[in-house]
């Protein structure tokens, strides 16, 4: 499991990025020490028609974070 786990994280996808043709929400936590939030910033970039939400004061467990805050800004996206 953890040799799966360390290919996982060791493969970069950024190359096909710029292939998504969906609009895109991309939802980041602004302290996020794990992927930073200078990362969102460049697949921001990269997928066309994508809107970066971040959210002031919580890190990239977002889910246990913030998940009201969380569900708010992906549904009002959607709608």
């Amino acid at each position: 499991m953890k040799e799966v786990y360390l290919k996982i994280i060791k493969e970069d996808l950024s190359g096909i990025l710029s292939q998504v043709r969906a609009p895109t929400i991309i939802i980041w936590g602004e302290k996020d020490n794990i992927t930073p939030l200078s990362d969102a910033y460049k697949i921001n970039n990269k997928i066309k028609n994508s809107q970066l939400e971040i959210i002031s004061g919580v890190g990239h467990n977002l889910h246990l974070e913030a998940p009201e805050e969380l569900g708010g800004r992906a549904s009002q996206w959607l709608l």
